[in-house]
């Protein structure tokens, strides 16, 4: 593969990865993994500056949050959203466990593409930055399966439920929704 092919892959790797959505169970998730995204676009776009040697600085946009200060979610997950108790305690689950699965199946997809680009990278560093946005995303890609898989199971014990069994079913895709926020809060945090 040529330079110039190799840099083009990475460069059409940008807009495959900001045309990746989700619809968890909570908007803050949503939020939260939509960051990791444009957080994991800027990462490739300087790491495609780099294999491409192009030297130039890029101006965080104007009002856009410094990626150092932003919180990530606390350790223990919040209470569920008002949003999400009504629609579990009605019997729903409002979340796409199928459109997650295809983030993630993106996500992993990309993640390869970087990372077999990164292992032809003539230089040390360009390499092991190309590792590092590959197995961010491939982490970002394994979370999202995960909290996938929870919804549907919880879906699926939601159909038979008392009303305890209810309060435990909310619990868990709490517990599942957060642990996908803490993910992708951490992904390329460095």
């Amino acid at each position: 593969m040529q330079t110039s092919d190799r840099t083009r892959g990475v460069a059409l790797l940008v807009p495959r990865l900001l045309s990746i959505q989700i619809d968890p169970a909570e908007i803050e998730t949503a939020d939260v993994v939509a960051d990791a995204i444009e957080r994991s676009a800027e990462a490739l776009l300087r790491w495609h500056d780099d294999i491409a040697e192009i030297q130039h600085k890029r101006i965080p946009p104007p009002g856009a949050p410094d990626p150092v200060l932003t919180e990530p979610p606390a350790d223990s997950p919040a209470h569920a959203s008002t949003r999400l108790a009504q629609h579990v305690r009605a019997g729903t689950i409002p979340a796409d466990p199928a459109g997650l699965e295809v983030a993630a199946s993106e996500l992993h997809g990309i993640a390869h593409t970087i990372a077999r680009v990164a292992s032809n990278c003539s230089t040390e560093p360009s390499a092991e930055q190309g590792t590092q946005i590959a197995d961010a995303l491939e982490r970002l890609s394994a979370a999202l399966r995960a909290l996938a898989d929870t919804l549907r199971t919880e879906s699926r014990r939601l159909v038979d439920c008392s009303a305890d069994g209810v309060d435990q079913v909310l619990g868990r895709v709490v517990r599942a929704e957060h642990a996908a926020r803490v993910a992708a809060a951490m992904t390329l945090r460095d």
